[in-house]
């Protein structure tokens, strides 16, 4: 982490602070946590960097809450700002790419109002998806498969999402017609990390992938 440029602006005072803990921070943030066999970019609509986010967000949200309390897992593209290098992955470049302070929530939501989540994703843009399969064609939905099964409009759904989409941020503001919500305490980085360390536990590479879970056939703007 290079706060050179930033000491070469600040008063003394901030110098003499950054200092004292930027030895520390350093060695923090340059503590290998994973390694990748690729470059992992972030780009629409989907791709291994965002898949990973939608994918630790649903199995972190499965370990904290439990396995059948969560159907898919939703998060924004927006939120993702940087990419994981191939090789060592340090501490550093998860904070570079997920460094807003978004935490994990648990919405429930009914069926017919997840159609409609789902068709404002087909009308304008799909967010980053995690246990969904779904298919747009010329903005309307073609395929929408939740957990393995066709939506139901009746049932009650579980969704793992974050609380800046929640309040309506990127527009989302359907998940406010909610039928009820749970603050994990987590954070998305905490998510990403815990994730991470299943992998490096087992001695294996972050995963790296797409998978067509999000097929988009829309006509080109003129």
């Amino acid at each position: 982490m290079d706060t050179t440029e930033y000491q070469s602006k600040a008063s003394v005072a901030v110098r003499n602070i950054i200092n004292t803990y930027s030895p520390e921070l350093n060695k923090q943030m340059n503590r290998v946590v994973g390694y990748t066999t690729s470059e992992m970019r972030s780009y629409y609509p989907e791709s291994p960097l965002s898949n990973l986010a939608g994918d630790a967000l649903l199995a972190i949200a499965r370990r904290h809450y439990g396995l059948d309390k969560v159907d898919f897992a939703i998060t924004n593209f927006g939120g993702i700002r940087s990419s994981f290098p191939k090789g060592d992955l340090t501490l550093y470049y998860v904070y570079s790419s997920f460094p807003f302070e978004n935490s994990l929530v648990l919405v429930s939501m009914k069926g017919n109002r997840v159609r409609e989540l789902f068709e404002f994703f087909a009308a304008r843009r799909v967010e980053v998806l995690s246990g969904v399969s779904l298919e747009i064609n010329d903005h309307k939905i073609s395929k929408l498969i939740i957990n393995g099964e066709p939506l139901d409009e009746n049932r009650i759904y579980n969704i793992a999402t974050i609380d800046f989409l929640l309040q309506g941020g990127d527009r989302m503001t359907l998940l406010k017609n909610n039928l009820g919500i749970d603050y994990s305490g987590l954070t998305l980085c905490d998510v990403i990390l815990q994730y991470i360390s299943v992998f490096t536990k087992n001695g294996e590479p972050i995963p790296a992938r797409t998978d067509n879970r999000v097929v988009i056939n829309n006509p080109k703007e003129r």
